[in-house]
């Protein structure tokens, strides 16, 4: 019994003694991490402080360098006050419009290119325009436009705009074509379809109404339902031996267009225009012509689809009222065109027209136009067109003998090069 006793003893002694070693060894570990943490937290406190300074320098590099540049810029712009070369350039643009068609009549007046048709029954080049766009300076801009032909080189439209005025006020000065109707404005290669529509041929010929003068557009205040409304009056120098005569010193025209604009909803919009121009007939300056316009334009695109579905609608009532030395004449005319976007690249077009001559409105046309557009890109288009001329004419412009009804098929293709490409103006 006291042996077993004894022998807890020393098992107690020698636990006691082990537990204290223990406690030691502890005690120095805990110490020693504590020292190194130590040691660690000021090597990171000093690493910090170092990436701290060095910021510190970067941004005041970086601060010295923006301010010695912008005081370089400074000093520069002083002394030259020239600005550069290439930012004094105009866009410069050039668009190809080239065509062969074939119509089964034969007659010059169809088959030449005249003042009522850019010819058929051959290969041809309508023009090669040359485009010149640039702002003048924050408060004008400048454009020009050369057309090229196998007849020379004609100035199409030259211009300068002063933009942004009091009052809602933009004036035009130089040679352009006048705001009158929904496409007087377009050049040849952004039409609709391949042709201008009988009625303002026949009524203005080819180049429509243009000429050299001034113009003035305002901003009107909206009136009820309407979103937009616009006037524009030019006032130019521009016959053209239809309506108009050009056989004075001066041939004043003086045009007045009036355009509202609806909003129907974010896919669509709706306007109707209104417009007149009137002009001596005649080269004695007793006798004058009043045409007048009426149109009717919607476009439907719906966002988010509007590369691949567009739906446009164009048209106008042409009425001219020409004074005679005998008896007055008055003429009618008009066309409804559509143009459907089937897909991202193809076009489907039609157009129905109809136009008395203002010299003798019993004889007349009747056409109508079928039209299949490819964009092969916003550069590049083909065009195929169907037109059937319906003709009660027996004597265009003095020359002799009916002119007969015909069937044309064109291959119309068109390019641009530049900025300018084929938007509508």
């Amino acid at each position: 019994m006291k042996f077993k006793i004894f022998l807890v003893l020393i098992f107690f002694i020698q636990a006691n003694v082990i537990l204290a070693q223990t406690d030691q060894n502890l005690k120095t570990r805990i110490d020693s991490l504590e020292y190194q943490l130590k040691e660690l937290q000021q090597k990171i406190s000093e690493k910090e402080k170092k990436d701290k300074f060095k910021e510190l320098m970067a941004r005041a590099r970086q601060f010295s360098s923006q301010e010695k540049k912008e005081n370089d810029d400074i000093s520069k712009k002083f002394h030259s006050g020239i600005r550069q070369q290439q930012g004094l350039n105009p866009n410069i643009s050039v668009g190809g419009d080239f065509f062969t068609s074939y119509s089964t009549a034969e007659n010059d007046l169809i088959n030449e290119p005249s003042k009522f048709s850019y010819g058929s029954n051959n290969f041809l080049m309508r023009e090669l325009e040359l485009g010149f766009i640039a702002p003048l300076d924050p408060f004008t801009r400048g454009k020009a436009f050369l057309s090229v032909t196998q007849d020379g080189i004609a100035l199409e439209e030259g211009y300068m705009e002063l933009i942004n005025l009091p009052l809602h006020i933009n004036l035009k000065a130089g040679i352009f074509k006048a705001e009158y109707g929904l496409l007087n404005r377009y050049h040849p290669h952004a039409l609709p379809q391949f042709d201008k529509p009988k009625a303002l041929m026949y009524h203005f010929g080819e180049p429509g109404i243009g000429g050299a003068g001034l113009a003035v557009n305002i901003m009107l205040p909206k009136p009820i339902l309407a979103d937009a409304t616009s006037l524009d009056i030019s006032v130019i120098d521009g016959g053209n031996d239809i309506s108009f005569t050009t056989e004075r010193n001066v041939n004043l025209l003086y045009v007045g267009h009036f355009k509202n604009y609806y909003d129907i909803n974010e896919n669509s919009y709706f306007e109707f225009t209104l417009s007149g121009v009137r002009g001596e007939n005649d080269s004695t300056g007793n006798y004058n012509s009043h045409v007048g316009s009426f149109g009717l334009h919607y476009k439907w695109a719906p966002v988010g689809r509007s590369k691949y579905r567009t739906f446009e609608w164009k048209t106008e009532f042409i009425y001219g009222y020409h004074e005679k030395a005998t008896k007055n004449i008055e003429t009618f005319g008009f066309y409804s065109s559509i143009q459907n976007k089937l897909s991202a690249r193809f076009w489907l077009g039609a157009r129905v027209g109809y136009s008395e001559l203002p010299y003798n409105k019993s004889e007349y046309e009747t056409n109508y136009a079928l039209c299949l557009d490819f964009w092969q890109s916003e550069f590049v288009f083909f065009r195929f067109q169907y037109q059937y001329n319906d003709r009660n004419i027996n004597n265009m412009m003095g020359s002799l003998g009916k002119m007969p009804s015909d069937h044309v098929f064109t291959l119309h293709v068109s390019w641009a090069m530049g900025p300018h490409k084929h938007e509508a103006y």
